[in-house]
C-alpha cells in the first residue's frame, strides 16, 4: 500500500487503498483486482459468485509486528472455515514497493453484513468487494474519510 505524504491522513490512507494492487491467486494465472474496474476473469473463476478481499495483516493501515499479523491472518483463516465459505489466497501488494505485500483472502460468497463485521474484529479499516459483472468496489469501514469519493468508493455504515 503506497502512503503518500499529504497534510491528510485519511485521505493518504484512502489513496494507498486505491492504489493497491489486490492479486488473487487461483490455480492459474493471477488475477490483479482493480478498484473500479470490472474482473469477467475473476468472475468466470469463481463461478459469478460475489467475493471480498480481506486481510488480517497491518490493522488500522499500521504497520504490525509480524507474528501478530500471523495470528490475525489465522483467525482469518480459522472464521472462514468455520463459515463453511469458499476462498482463494491473494496478496495486497504496493506497485511502488513502498509497504510490504499484505497475504490476504478472496472471500467467495459471503454476506455483506457478515464481511464487515469480520473487517472490523480484524481491525481492517477497508475491503475490497464485488459482486458477478459490477465493478470492484473499496468499502470504507470506521473512520474520518475525505467527505468527496468516487463512485466505487462506498462508506459502509454498522
Amino acid at each position: 500500500m503506497t502512503m503518500p505524504m499529504h497534510s491528510d491522513p485519511q485521505a493518504d490512507l484512502l489513496q494507498a487503498f486505491l492504489h493497491t494492487e489486490y492479486r488473487v491467486l487461483p490455480r492459474t494465472e493471477a488475477v490483479v483486482v482493480v478498484i473500479g474496474n470490472r474482473h469477467p476473469r475473476l468472475d468466470e473463476i469463481i463461478e459469478q459468485r460475489n467475493w471480498a478481499i480481506l486481510t488480517g495483516f497491518n490493522p488500522g493501515g499500521r504497520i504490525d509486528d509480524p507474528d501478530a499479523n500471523d495470528r490475525r491472518q489465522q483467525q482469518l483463516l480459522a472464521t472462514i472455515a468455520d463459515a463453511g465459505l469458499d476462498f482463494l489466497p491473494a496478496c495486497n501488494s504496493d506497485p511502488a514497493g513502498h509497504w510490504p505485500d499484505e497475504p490476504s483472502l478472496l472471500v467467495i460468497g459471503a454476506e455483506p453484513d457478515w464481511l464487515k463485521t469480520l473487517a472490523r474484529r480484524l481491525g481492517q479499516l477497508a475491503l475490497v468487494a464485488g459482486q458477478s459483472g459490477d465493478i470492484a468496489e473499496l468499502w470504507l469501514l470506521d473512520g474520518e474519510w475525505p467527505d468527496s469519493l468516487p463512485p466505487y468508493v462506498r462508506r459502509m455504515h454498522r
